[in-house]
């Protein structure tokens, strides 16, 4: 949070330049008020059409959090046991390099079809773009823990669920949250895409239907929920990955 607060003035200058360019390039009249409305619009969507943002706020965050939180549990023990054992990362490799690079966006109407109109779908494809940053970050986690660990550890005739438990799950840990943290936006972005075409509700419908009735206030607006969750999101994870990680501190450069 130290670190957070500590940032925010500096983090705060593009944003206020922008906000600031944006007022005087509305106001200019290089484009059509009706397509590029002013921060006084947008800002007026926030304070009189709040219930309906938060009531599509509310959507898809819940979509993101059980979508990324299936994808983390199911991720980290798979990533740890394909770095552990090498047979099974040659047996993995290329499968994991095939699916990782599916867009999520090409695999909507596949889930469309399977799962039909609703949450099921778009939360899939959320554990689906989750799920990859996890598994590889993991992997990476475990191939870069101190041999010195794992050869006490054979000389002791440890147990391999003790290995993966005690040695290689704690040693992973600061690639499993950087695999966690682009893993969690990855799912903010998939849910906004998914929620364009799969289900009635979400950031990604509201900005879709403002988009047939003409409203690109509550367009920006949107726009600007989704960004704003996104910078939350990264710095929630920040701060787990400096608690969690506190031995790592002076040995590496901050994150």
């Amino acid at each position: 949070m130290a670190s957070f607060i500590s940032r925010l003035p500096l983090g705060a200058i593009p944003l206020v330049l922008l906000v600031i360019a944006w007022e005087i390039t509305a106001r200019a009249g290089v484009y059509s008020v009706a397509l590029f409305p002013t921060p006084t619009e947008v800002a007026n969507v926030f304070l009189k059409e709040w219930p309906l943002l938060w009531k599509h706020t509310q959507a898809s965050l819940a979509r993101v959090a059980f979508g990324v939180s299936v994808a983390f549990v199911t991720a980290v023990p798979i990533g740890l046991l394909i770095g552990r054992y090498k047979t099974l990362d040659r047996l993995m490799d290329w499968t994991i390099q095939i699916f990782r690079c599916f867009p999520g966006i090409a695999l909507i109407p596949l889930a469309i079809m399977f799962f039909g109109i609703g949450d099921r779908p778009a939360i899939i494809l959320i554990w689906l773009a989750a799920f990859w940053p996890i598994v590889i970050s993991t992997i990476f986690g475990v191939k870069n823990v101190e041999r010195t660990l794992l050869a006490v550890a054979r000389a002791a005739k440890a147990p391999d669920s003790l290995v993966l438990r005690d040695i290689l799950l704690p040693s992973a840990l600061p690639s499993i949250l950087t695999g966690f943290r682009l893993a969690a936006g990855a799912g903010w972005l998939t849910v906004v895409t998914a929620e364009m075409m799969a289900v009635k509700s979400g950031l990604g419908y509201m900005i879709l239907y403002a988009q047939m009735i003409f409203r690109p206030d509550q367009i920006v607006a949107g726009i600007i929920v989704i960004g704003t969750i996104g910078l939350l999101f990264d710095q929630l994870i920040r701060m787990m990955r400096t608690y969690f990680c506190s031995w790592q501190e002076g040995l590496v450069l901050e994150a």
